[in-house]
Parts: structure tokens; sequence; C-alpha cells
């Protein structure tokens, strides 16, 4: 007969607790996984702190192992910061088992976490005999045990959190906070896999700074490198990446909400205002057909593009493997506005290609727009095809204020840009080009200036006014609602009609004879009051931590925030911090703003006080 134990249960309808006698060796499997859990929170306090501590130290010591060359000094503090981790997670097995009344049932319920952590002490004890006896490690060998390592710790932390469920449902239903956390948990997980073996050609996988680096530029649809794209990854390398890239680009949490319509799940409406935040769209009545028509036009465009690729791509592939991956990745990374190549040069070898350029050309267009412009457009030219051609009696779907405001702004920036690029380097980067290659060249710069990435010109060697033309470009960026960055052209639209409102002297903003409320020019400003501050606060970082031009940094730093991902050369030459900076703006620029101020803790002012007025001396 097992000992009996006093536990104590808490009894919300009668809010005081409860007393019961259990005799914990007749606990059936069930009943165990139910009441242990609550024994052990309430008992293991304590060791739960232990396992926060020992993940905070086995961050750092993946932190610290990254630093190369490393002194003597440092060698020292990584193999004290292993073992004090070792000795934290042993500690906190030990407290555990110490103080479950019956040991049997504490083995039980923690078998497969005791088999998890023997298999890493085994590994851990082979490296440290390795690592003190000199002997040479297999590739990568060290980093694949500090990430097993990290991986158990975390999975022990989200183990101990006892109110998990309840925190997932206060995040679920803020979609700032969701949307947020979603991008940062794939980064994580996109971090770990590239730091992986098998990813790079030298068997090492990335370094953490790299990873991290490679992971968020990917996921927030970037293309800034630290590494070369084309010669530093395997196959497995480039899928990765290209997955991040898809799953940057249509967000996490579309692709969960489309696997819940796709087995006739039930969605809230929580999810419901979910998806309207994420595409910025006011009015989403019905998910299903919304995340269809999303996923549809996301995978038909990309295939569309895919194809075409794969027919101008065969003069450069070295085998039909290679090819469909270059046609794959391409389309991928346009439509997404990521701006990864498979190339050393980015596409700067096909120049001259029309079809190439005008593929990924359109292609980027496509995902710069966002979804509701896409959509409301080809409603539009579909039924006034109905219409006109067919001679149907339908009604006529127009173009509403957000599609035409996206696209005239849109149209003035790839003119404007294509004719100001030319001006500029005409006579300078492209002088050795025909005419028309030079107009070919001054287009896709244009297309790709505004959130993709891509380039067919070098960008290291621009007059100094294209680099401001093209600072000016990429900080407006593409449209709200879409994977581009930057200030979104709606917001721009909003903006250029306040201004002229007031000039006009106006009582309301108006767009094509359309009222625009206080809030949304007050969003707009706000938006870009934001951009302004994190595109000058990362340029001030990185004139601290690098050492370079004012332009490069200001360059940088919009790329980065942007989600551009062009670069003057300084990327792979940025140090540790500036790699963190610049991962830091791409973070800010693909969450947004408004996001990352919505997502911050606080609550909201109920009081309903009115204060006095009071005159400030502006203009």
């Amino acid at each position: 007969m097992g000992s009996a134990t006093r536990s104590i249960f808490w009894s919300p309808d009668r809010r005081r607790s409860v007393v019961r006698q259990v005799d914990e060796s007749t606990l059936t499997s069930q009943s165990q996984n139910e009441y242990y859990p609550s024994v052990r929170q309430r008992r293991g306090l304590q060791s739960t702190h232990l396992i926060f501590a020992a993940l905070f130290f086995g961050v750092i010591s993946l932190f610290l192992e990254q630093i190369s060359p490393q002194p003597r000094w440092l060698f020292l503090l990584v193999q004290v910061v292993d073992f004090l981790v070792i000795g934290l997670t042993l500690i906190e097995v030990g407290v555990d088992f110490a103080r479950a009344p019956v040991k049997r049932n504490y083995l039980r319920f923690n078998l497969p976490s005791l088999v998890f952590l023997l298999i890493f002490l085994s590994l851990f004890a082979y490296n440290k005999a390795l690592v003190f006896q000199a002997i040479p490690q297999p590739a990568g060998a060290y980093q694949s045990v500090l990430i097993i390592r990290n991986a158990f710790l975390l999975l022990k932390v989200f183990s101990r959190l006892r109110r998990l469920s309840e925190f997932v449902t206060a995040v679920v239903t803020h979609p700032a906070q969701t949307v947020a956390l979603s991008f940062l948990l794939v980064i994580v997980v996109g971090t770990l896999v590239l730091m992986m073996p098998f990813t790079t050609l030298d068997g090492e996988g990335l370094p953490m700074v790299d990873a991290l680096f490679t992971a968020t530029s990917a996921v927030c649809v970037t293309g800034l490198i630290v590494v070369d794209t084309a010669t530093a990854y395997t196959v497995w390398g480039q899928i990765v990446i290209m997955l991040l890239i898809q799953i940057g680009g249509l967000g996490i949490m579309v692709l969960s909400l489309f696997a819940l319509v796709l087995v006739r799940q039930s969605v809230t409406v929580q999810s419901h205002l979910l998806l309207s935040y994420m595409l910025n769209e006011s009015r989403i009545t019905e998910l299903a057909g919304s995340l269809k028509r999303i996923i549809l036009i996301t995978f038909a465009a990309e295939a569309t593009g895919a194809v075409l690729l794969f027919m101008l791509f065969k003069p450069v592939a070295s085998g039909l493997g290679h090819r469909v991956l270059l046609a794959v990745f391409h389309a991928v990374s346009a439509f997404c506005n990521a701006g990864f190549a498979l190339f050393t040069t980015s596409l700067e070898q096909f120049h001259d290609n029309l079809g190439i350029n005008l593929v990924v050309g359109a292609l980027i267009i496509a995902g710069g727009l966002s979804f509701g412009v896409l959509t409301n457009v080809f409603q539009s030219v579909r039924s006034r095809f109905s219409v006109r051609v067919l001679r149907r009696r339908e009604r006529v779907v127009r173009l509403n204020v957000n599609s035409r405001a996206v696209l005239i702004v849109t149209a003035v920036l790839l003119v404007g840009a294509l004719f100001g690029f030319y001006a500029l380097e005409h006579g300078r980067a492209m002088a050795q080009h025909p005419v028309g290659t030079q107009y070919l060249a001054a287009f896709f710069q244009s297309v790709t200036l505004r959130t993709a990435g891509f380039n067919t010109v070098p960008i290291g060697g621009l007059a100094t006014a294209t680099y401001v033309l093209m600072i000016v470009v990429m900080f407006i960026g593409g449209a709200s609602g879409s994977t581009a960055g930057g200030l979104k052209v709606n917001n721009v639209a909003v903006i250029a009609a306040f201004l002229s409102s007031t000039r006009k002297k106006r009582a309301q903003t108006l767009v094509f004879n359309h009222a625009i409320s206080d809030r949304q020019v007050t969003t707009a400003f706000s938006v870009l009051l934001f951009g302004l501050l994190s595109v000058f606060g990362g340029t001030f970082l990185l004139a601290v931590t690098e050492n370079a031009t004012l332009t490069e940094y200001l360059f940088e730093s919009v790329s980065a925030f942007a989600t551009v991902g062009l670069s003057t050369g300084l990327t792979p030459q940025l140090s540790v911090m500036g790699r963190l900076v610049v991962t830091v703006l791409m973070f800010i620029g693909r969450v947004g703003p408004l996001t990352l101020l919505a997502a911050s803790p606080g609550r909201p002012d109920a009081r309903r006080t009115r204060y006095p007025s009071a005159g400030i001396a502006v203009g």
C-alpha cells in the first residue's frame, strides 16, 4: 500500500482551499496525468526557477560558442557555463524526484523526459571528453549537442507553465500580439534549423548570429544576407530558406487558419478579427472564402512564375533538379518580395534577359499590391469582360478607393524611379549597355526598389544621388496587407491627400471625393514618424558599431526597415552588434510599427476625463 499524501486543491466555486486525502499509488494513468502535474507545480516552484535559469545560461553558452577566435579565458568560461547548465538541470530532476511521495509514479510520469536527458548527458560527456583531450570533433557535433540541450530545456519550461492555455488564449484574442509572436516563433525555429550541420556545405551549420540574421531576413522577406545563399548552403539549406520565405510571406497564422478550414474545423470570431488585422482589411465577412482566395492567388502566381522561369533558366541550370529548384525558389522569393537569389551576384547576369526581367518583375509587383487589391482588380476585370465581351447582364465591379490609391501611387513610384534611375546612371553604371538594356535595367530596379531586393545592376558603385533616390523609394515600400514593408503606399496616399486638403483649406481630408477619417490620417502620420525614428535609430547604432560612410548606414537601415534587401556591400562586413541592429530593423519593418505598439503591454485608459485645452506654438 503506497503512502497517502495531503494534497491541497483550490475550489473556484467556494473560493477556499479544500484538503483531500489522496493515495497516489492507486491513481490510474489518466488520473496521474491530471493529478501529478498539479502537485508538482505547487511543490516545484524552486525547480521551475532552476529550469528557467538553466535555459538562460544555455542560451548564453550558445551565443559565446559563436565567438571566434576564442581566447583561453573565453574557452574556460564556456566550459563553466556548460557544466553550470548541466548542474542546474540535474538538481532540478533531483529536487523533483526527492519531493515525489511515490518514486515509481514520478519515474512513470517523466519517463520520456528522463530518457531524453540520459541521451543528452551521454552526448555531452562524449563531447567534453573530446574537448579536454584535444581530439578533433566531427563538424557541427558540439553545435548539435547545444541545440538538443536547449530544445530539451525549452520543452521543460513549457511543461512548467501552469497557465499556458490561459496565456495562449489571451494572446490569440489580441491580433497584434498573435502576429508578432507568430513571426518571432518562426524566426526562432528557423534559426535553430539553420544551425544544423545538414544546411551548410561545410557541415558545421551557421553560427548563431548568422543563423538568426538569415532566418529573420527570410521570414521577414527582406533578402539581406551575411553568407552567399548560392555557395554556402546545401540543397536542403536552400529549401529551408525557401520555406521560411513562404511562411513569412503568407504568415504562419494565415496558413494555420487555412489548415483549420481544410479539415472543416470551426473558426471563431477571433479568427476573423485576426485575419482582418493581418491583411489590413476592415471587412472580412467570410473567413473560408478569404483564406482560399489568398492561398489560390499565392500558389497560382508562384506556380505560373515557376513554370515560366523553368523554361528561362535552362541555359544556366546544371540539371533537371537544379533547374526546378532555381525556378521554384526564385518564383517564391519574387512573389513574397524576399529578394533571395541562388546566384552569387543576384540577377546581374540576366540584365539583358527580357523574359526573366518581366516574369520576376511581374511577380514582385503582384506580391507588393496586397491580396485585397489583387482580388478587387480581378473581380473588376472579370465583371467588365463579362459585361462588355460576353454581353451578360450583371453589375460591374468597380475598383474601391483603396485599390485606386494603391495602383496610382505604385504607378507613380515605378515611373518616377525608372526615369530617375536611368537619368542618374545611364552614363555611369549602365554606360556599357545598349539603350534598350539600360531602360530594361532601370525598369527592373524601379520594381525591385520598392520591396524585393533583387538587382541586375551592381549596387556598390552607384552615384550618391542614386542612393538618395533609392532610399526614398525603398522607404515608401509597397501596399498595406501585402508582403512589402516600408511606410506603405496607402499611407503615402493619405498623407498626400491630407496635405492637399490642408492647402485647399478643406474641412475634410478627401481621396477621390471620399472623406478619410481623422483616425486614418493620424495612423498614417504615426507610421511615418515611427518609421523615421526606426531608420535614424538604426543609422545611429550602425555608425557607432561599424566603420563605413553615412550613406551606407542610412541605405542599410532603410533597406532593412522596408524589408527590401538591397545592400551597398556593407551587410557581410557587419560586426555582431551591427548584424543584431539590422535584425531588429527587419523584424520591426515586417511586423509593422503599429502592430508592435499594439502588442506592447498596457491597458487602455477607460477613464472618460476631458482635460482643458492648452496652446503650444507650432509651425
